[in-house]
């Protein structure tokens, strides 16, 4: 599920369950404490301005309003307690009063969502989702007037070389992983009845405004998923060239003259599942790191629901 999916989808129970996990802030996720609803208050204004040119001017991200987000033992910060936010419509549409004047440039795509606890009161909680910018570098404003970048789970101020780096720079790439499922065929029999294979192709989608050059992609996936050496038809053909590996990764790279443009997909590789009939599969999970020449690496987990097994 990429970034917008999940604004789209997050439920206040979801937000509640984060808290009970303890989840980390990290480059695309941000909480945040709303002190005044009418964001009169200087540092709610400064925080939603930070935040807009901060993801804008890196790789995007979501805030979600109305939980507190303190260092645990380890000093990390993680959210703590969810006390959500009064007035919540109020705050809501002063949200969307001041997205236009937060940054400037202003950011394209910024949106919200507010969420309103099911007993219909005034309460909840809000969740701002900022994209990735390529009109940046956006400065911060109201009342801030300096340029931010995400930086794992902090939100940085901008060295010069970095500003004049980015007033330059040309519309990037941005890579996630999916998958294609093929199947399911009849694989011979157990004692307990039918065994089954599935197919799934491992496909890098480009959904950036630049082309990615030398595409890359490493994976390992747990039980009951294995890599299928025979590739993505059956030949042994795969979308990039396998690479050496040290570890349990296996990876696959193309050269400086491979460009996977914007809008395009590649099916790289392939695994296979086998499952027996009388024992369904429980959901599936394939670790990953996906990059391109000039990108940095990001990691992940793609998860295969049991629904698909």
């Amino acid at each position: 599920m990429d970034l917008f999916d999940w604004f789209n989808t997050i439920s206040i129970d979801e937000i509640h369950q984060l808290v009970a996990d303890g989840r980390e802030e990290d480059l695309h996720l941000d909480f945040k404490l709303v002190n005044d609803p009418d964001l009169k208050n200087r540092d709610d204004r400064r925080n939603f301005a930070k935040a807009v040119s901060g993801f804008a001017n890196s790789d995007g991200g979501l805030i979600v309003w109305g939980v507190d987000c303190r260092k645990n033992d380890d000093d990390i910060d993680c959210a703590r307690d969810a006390p959500g936010i009064d007035s919540l419509q109020k705050f809501y549409s002063r949200l969307m009063e001041f997205t236009a004047s937060a940054a400037n440039p202003s950011v394209s795509g910024v949106e919200h969502r507010s969420l309103p606890d099911s007993n219909g009161a005034d309460h909840g909680f809000a969740v701002t989702y900022v994209p990735a910018s390529d009109g940046g570098p956006h400065m911060a404003k109201l009342g801030e007037d300096r340029y931010y970048k995400r930086s794992g789970a902090s939100f940085l101020k901008m060295e010069h070389f970095e500003i004049a780096d980015m007033f330059g720079r040309r519309p990037h790439p941005k890579l996630t992983l999916n998958y294609k499922k093929f199947g399911p065929s009849r694989f011979g029999a157990t004692p307990s009845g039918p065994k089954f294979r599935f197919k799934f192709h491992l496909i890098l989608e480009n959904h950036g405004r630049g082309s990615a050059r030398a595409p890359y992609l490493a994976f390992r996936s747990r039980d009951p998923l294995a890599w299928d050496a025979f590739g993505v038809d059956g030949n042994r053909h795969h979308g990039l060239p396998r690479l050496p590996s040290s570890d349990d990764f296996y990876r696959f790279g193309g050269s400086g003259d491979v460009f996977l443009n914007p809008g395009a997909a590649l099916a790289v590789t392939a695994v296979t599942a086998e499952i027996e009939a009388a024992k369904p599969a429980a959901a599936a999970a394939i670790e990953y790191e996906i990059g391109a020449a000039d990108l940095p690496l990001e990691k992940g987990t793609l998860v295969i629901p049991d629904s698909e097994l």
